[in-house]
């Protein structure tokens, strides 16, 4: 048995949290200490081919710029030189097509892009040169302006009879010798001859800027570069030291790809379209320095390892002392201990979710109580206190003026609202506990006998919650004074009872008290009965006044808010009772009420609620009048109306109070029975009238326009064309002609 206690021992700390992690972290070090050797040595072998295979993607890009732009050459300056102002230079030769011409070639010149130099046409039935700076004899333009000693006057008169279409020549450097003493060098340019099939006594040279092209399509940092021509000519090339193999070396050691020869790497491409070989030259001793592991690499790993090494102590050790200290922590924690604190972000959640359980399981409890709920839970045991007076604040949210706001925003904001009430009452009252019990309400159990002391507070929090009526109007409801847990109940439905006895206002309340015995708010059986009357009636104006005569009654002593909510259910549901089914069905009834439950609750104020139940009403009325109207149906008397009245102003207002109705329902009633919105009917009817009247009476059209009720002649004729096709003046000549 002894000889086991040293194993036990040993199995026992190797089980503990730290050597674990120890033992983790030295695993990863090895792996990662294996992974990176392993890496440094596939590295080392497969730069090269990278290096290689760079390269190798450079030229073939460089070759492939080459060609597109050579290919964008010979198809745009064909098309330039197939214009019509072209055409004319070759056959007749008028001096008046220079300028065009000069502009069009100063205008290719200025495209960055292209990397022309220069565009220059030869004719040679009278040696005329055109360029992009003017017209002059060839001979001044070879030898003088762009002069060139393996491009002389000679060579570019014998391009007349050579058999080709398209050719690019070599390079070479050209000079302007105007002042003889000191030339002026244009550069290096390549130049690219184009003749038309039919015209050998014509042709097209293009001189392009070589040096830039070069820097814009060769990307190698290395410069030793060379384009040969499938005769084997270089057309344009960048040499170092040592030159370039010839095409016939390179075709020797292969058409393409790559090759080393005498230490130095060869990449070289032929292209199918021109024929052109594209060759570069990298030093084989570049790319082999950037295969060699530097020693300070290796160095700088092993050294890295090592710390490795260290820093897994130290992290393992920073780790498992705060775990240690929250395992204690759990192991001591209960409601009236603070969770522990950690600066690892991890373990502060992990207490924390600890403590809110704990505070969880604390509302729970407290929720049950509050409720008279039977609950054997464990701890019900610690919300048992006596000798510890304590008030309830029940904050009560009525939806505000926003009708758009989601449920998802609504309870966002409650919950900003409960960290709000949370910070201003735990500076005053440390244990007291705030919690949302209800869609709408939030209460607060605050510990203390002065519930003044706690109105006080309230009302330093009245001026933010003033701000946030946008979202709801508050209601805080302090409650009287209980001294035992075993009152919890009582308190609560005190709260309700006080919640009750908020106003109707759009401002902020502080209830803590009971009013005074509340206001009889409801219909008398002589009123109820005047009601029923005038709704059947269809009675507009009898209604509205029955009900501001009930408003101004309460303008005086105003009734709580549950009261003349009530009295607004009620009223919804007379209207309802006493024209349902006769003389409107039920879907008539739902269109003037609507969600009544959901309208009700909106309004924050007696004058908002007062304009809704006189827009039930009022719209009632008009429903019920339009029912009894059916025989003669007042679109009918509208139009008799408009018909003889059509020289006066008309507003769709007028007509309403004409007809004794609401000008939006005027307005939908009559589109719905016609088909025809009111305001056009009554241009429509105008303009007919005007039509008639310029038909059959020798009237001006300004006088016509005015017996139809148009004072502005210009809105009169756009009206008139809008609905005749033509404007009066062109109707009346057309009426005449016929």
């Amino acid at each position: 048995m002894k000889k086991m206690q040293p194993l036990l021992y040993i199995r026992n700390r190797t089980n503990s949290l730290f050597h674990r992690l120890i033992a983790g972290f030295l695993c990863i070090v090895l792996l990662l200490a294996s992974l990176t050797l392993y890496s440094l040595y596939v590295t080392k072998k497969s730069v090269e081919q990278e290096v290689v295979k760079y390269n190798t993607s450079l030229l073939a890009n460089t070759r492939d710029s080459y060609e597109k732009h050579l290919d964008l050459i010979r198809k745009q300056m064909l098309l330039f030189m197939s214009s019509e102002t072209i055409w004319q230079l070759q056959h007749e030769a008028s001096s008046a097509v220079y300028p065009v011409i000069v502009r069009e070639i100063q205008r290719w010149t200025s495209v960055p892009y292209m990397h022309i130099e220069n565009i220059v046409f030869y004719s040679k039935k009278n040696e005329l040169i055109i360029e992009r700076s003017t017209s002059a004899s060839a001979e001044s333009m070879f030898n003088v302006f762009t002069a060139s000693r393996e491009y002389p006057l000679s060579f570019w008169r014998q391009q007349f009879a050579e058999p080709y279409s398209f050719r690019v020549l070599p390079s070479a450097t050209f000079d302007n010798l105007i002042f003889k003493d000191s030339p002026e060098p244009l550069g290096e340019m390549i130049p690219v001859v184009i003749k038309g099939v039919y015209t050998p006594d014509f042709y097209m040279i293009v001189f392009l800027d070589a040096v830039r092209m070069y820097e814009a399509f060769h990307q190698s940092v290395h410069k030793d570069f060379m384009i040969y021509d499938d005769g084997g000519r270089p057309i344009f090339g960048r040499e170092g030291e040592e030159p370039m193999l010839s095409l016939e070396e390179i075709r020797e050691a292969g058409a393409s790809g790559k090759f080393i020869r005498n230490g130095t790497y060869y990449f070289a491409f032929a292209s199918d379209a021109t024929g052109f070989t594209y060759v570069s030259r990298v030093p084989a001793d570049t790319i082999a320095a950037q295969t060699r592991i530097n020693a300070t690499l290796l160095v700088t790993t092993l050294s890295a390892f090592a710390l490795s090494i260290l820093f897994s102590f130290v992290f393992a050790a920073r780790i498992n002392n705060p775990l240690r200290k929250v395992i204690e922590s759990i192991r001591g924690m209960n409601a009236d201990r603070a969770p522990y604190r950690s600066n690892i972000k991890e373990f502060d959640m992990i207490s924390g979710q600890i403590h809110g359980n704990w505070m969880l399981f604390e509302h729970i409890s407290f929720f049950n109580r509050l409720k008279a709920i039977r609950n054997q839970g464990p701890e019900a045991a610690s919300l048992d206190f006596t000798d510890k007076p304590f008030v309830f604040v029940l904050f009560h949210m009525q939806p505000g003026e926003n009708e758009s706001n989601p449920p998802e925003v609504m309870q966002n904001w409650l919950y900003y609202v409960r960290i709000f009430i949370d910070s201003r009452l735990k500076p005053e009252y440390p244990d007291s506990l705030t919690f949302q019990i209800e869609r709408e309400q939030i209460l607060s159990l605050i510990f203390t006998d002065r519930s003044e002391d706690v109105v006080g507070t309230l009302e330093s929090m009245k001026t933010v919650f003033d701000q946030d009526r946008e979202h709801g109007i508050m209601t805080m409801v302090v409650t009287s004074t209980y001294s035992a847990s075993s009152q919890l109940t009582a308190a609560y439905e005190e709260a309700q009872e006080l919640a009750g006895e908020r106003l109707l206002t759009d401002a902020t309340q502080i209830v803590d008290r009971r009013g005074a015995p509340p206001v009889a708010s409801g219909f008398s059986s002589d009123r109820e009965k005047e009601l029923e009357a005038n709704l059947r009636g269809g009675n507009a104006a009898q209604l509205t006044a029955l009900l501001e005569l009930y408003f101004a009654k309460w303008r005086r002593t105003p009734p709580t808010a549950a009261s003349l909510a009530r009295f607004a259910e009620s009223t919804a549901s007379k209207i309802r009772n006493s024209v349902v089914p006769f003389p409107l069905d039920p879907e008539e009834i739902d269109a003037v009420l609507g969600r009544e439950g959901e309208r009700i609750a909106r309004c924050r104020t007696v004058r908002e609620l007062e304009e809704l139940l006189i827009e039930w009403v009022t719209r009632t009325a008009e429903a019920v009048r339009v029912k009894k109207d059916e025989k003669r149906p007042v679109t009918a008397l509208i139009a008799e109306y408009i018909e003889e009245h059509l020289a006066e102003e008309m507003y769709l207002d007028v007509l309403a109070e004409k007809f004794k109705m609401s000008s939006g329902y005027l307005s939908t009633y009559f589109k719905a029975k016609t088909g025809m919105n009111l305001v056009d009917y009554i241009n429509e009817t105008r303009i007919k009238k005007a039509a008639s009247l310029l038909d059959e009476e020798a009237l001006k059209i300004r006088e016509a326009a005015e017996r139809v009720g148009y004072r502005n002649i210009t809105s009169f004729n756009r009206m008139f064309k809008k609905y005749t096709g033509l404007t009066p003046t062109e109707y009346r000549k057309r009426n005449e002609s016929a």
